[in-house]
């Protein structure tokens, strides 16, 4: 478990420190915290029964301790506990387990020990730590956590493990020539990096953890937020401020997308249409994480590193977006519609040009990661782009070259996003706590806001023409350009 963050005590409350993350990075993990040991079952006394403090303790311990079993950085590989189970799995069970009784004590009122400091810690440096009194900064730091639990299990969905049997199944196979020392025939294996495989199926269950992830920021920021005091959001750290969950909700999203797109791309029965439209919901996805991640007070080696990852994954969603918006306009009989389409190609390439530079700037950046292979849509794109670009700029050198070329490149359209999360629901208070004596379940610390019943408006659900894009089956790998030329 790799923590990216490291808090520093400033009087903002939120300038972080130098992330780390080990193995390949398919999904930026930007920050992981965990509660520090404090006696409840002594700060408690008199607000609650002694019952219902120890229960309290007894949860957060045992967050506490299994926390303290992962490692500083994240592996490919599941850490396992003495049981055999992952580490990962029993600490979202632990905290789940502890949010029904912390549910009751937000909701039960400022006479069940808001006086109480919570301490959470940066897994890297356990000297930098914020101590808020507030129950609400305890469940915004649960959800938190839970997100970013989240956001390292769809990276290691993503992160290519070897088959069972060392063989990849999906690898072409062929026959050669060895030219030396002597002439004889061999085997091949034309589509493979390596003998890893990584499968359609590993890809659908990344969409749903990523989309558990935004479910999480996004309860975070519409039922959690809303209910901290103005005091206690001015001290928060940088990684639970509104711009950064935000951030972080729109980043889970717009990787889900990109794997939809992956999925279009390898369905005979989706139209340029449907691609052409996933590819620009990430665009806008993208642009607002990127909108969001500029306004959170980050250190400025972290601010780089996860900058170049967003500004990576933009990079890559408008070189589809302008790819596949340059071969629908191709197709069209308007005036300049060839100029156009080849205005949109050669944008498409030169945002593939910066996709490949800031993919390697990011691997570079301190702390230093593994630079990923080109994948999902991208490994296609990357093979399609310089041939299409090529090829219509023959074309119209040789019967368009009448149409008058635009002077800027054409905007793309706009879609509302389809992919949505759904909502994550706070658990019902703890039985428990309808035992204690006074409990009333108070709504809200803001009497004009129901507690947890603040949702953001939802946007309507466009149904596309492939109803479900995860389910889509493989087509026929594109043809292989051996080299990427610029079209003049």
């Amino acid at each position: 478990m790799g923590c990216i963050f490291s808090t520093e005590a400033v009087d903002d409350g939120g300038v972080l420190g130098i992330p780390v993350q080990a193995s390949e990075v398919y999904v930026f993990v930007p920050g992981l915290r965990n509660p520090k040991h404090i006696d409840l079952t002594e700060l408690l006394k008199g607000y609650v029964s002694a019952g219902l403090a120890a229960k309290l303790q007894s949860l957060r311990s045992q967050i506490i301790s299994i926390a303290c079993k992962s490692g500083p950085a994240v592996k490919i590989r599941r850490r396992k506990s003495l049981d055999g189970s992952s580490v990962e799995v029993d600490l979202e069970t632990a905290l789940n387990s502890y949010l029904p009784v912390l549910v009751g004590l937000v909701t039960g009122g400022d006479k069940f020990g808001s006086d109480i400091e919570y301490p959470w810690t940066n897994v890297e440096d356990e000297h930098k730590e914020t101590a808020l009194a507030s129950g609400y900064y305890e469940l915004l730091s649960v959800l938190h956590l839970l997100g970013m639990l989240a956001l390292q299990e769809a990276n290691l969905c993503l992160t290519p493990r070897p088959s069972a049997d060392g063989f990849n199944p999906k690898a072409s196979e062929g026959m050669c020539f060895a030219l030396h020392p002597v002439f004889t025939f061999g085997r091949y294996i034309s589509a493979s990096l390596s003998w890893y495989s990584l499968t359609d199926e590993d890809k659908r269950d990344a969409i749903d953890i990523l989309l558990k992830a935004a479910s999480y920021f996004e309860c975070a920021l519409s039922r959690v937020l809303p209910n901290i005091s103005e005091h206690i959001k001015e001290k928060l750290p940088a990684e639970l401020t509104e711009a950064m969950l935000k951030s972080l909700e729109k980043q889970a999203l717009g990787q889900a997308v990109e794997l939809q797109l992956g999925f279009a791309i390898s369905n005979v029965k989706a139209s340029l249409a449907v691609k052409r439209r996933l590819a620009c919901e990430q665009v806008e996805v993208w642009e607002q994480a990127m909108e969001n991640l500029v306004r959170v007070p980050l250190a400025e080696a972290l601010r780089d590193k996860h900058i170049l990852f967003v500004k990576w994954k933009l990079a890559d969603a408008k070189a589809a977006a302008y790819y596949f918006h340059g071969l629908i306009l191709d197709e069209g009989y308007e005036a300049n519609a060839h100029a156009e389409a080849l205005s949109c190609l050669k944008a498409a390439y030169a945002h593939l040009k910066e996709s490949q530079k800031v993919r390697t700037e990011f691997s570079n950046m301190e702390p230093f990661t593994k630079v990923p292979p080109v994948w999902g849509p991208m490994k296609y794109l990357a093979e399609r782009i310089p041939r299409e670009t090529m090829s219509k700029g023959r074309i119209f050198k040789d019967n368009y070259s009448k149409e008058k070329f635009p002077a800027s490149t054409p905007k793309l359209p706009e879609f509302p996003i389809a992919l949505e999360a759904d909502p994550f629901n706070l658990p019902p208070v703890d039985p428990a706590w309808k035992r204690e004596r006074g409990f009333e379940g108070r709504t809200s610390q803001n009497r004009d806001l129901p507690s947890f019943l603040a949702t953001k408006k939802s946007l309507s659900k466009t149904q596309l023409p492939v109803s479900d894009l995860r389910r889509a089956g493989p087509m026929d790998p594109a043809l292989v350009v051996s080299e990427m030329v610029q079209a003049r």
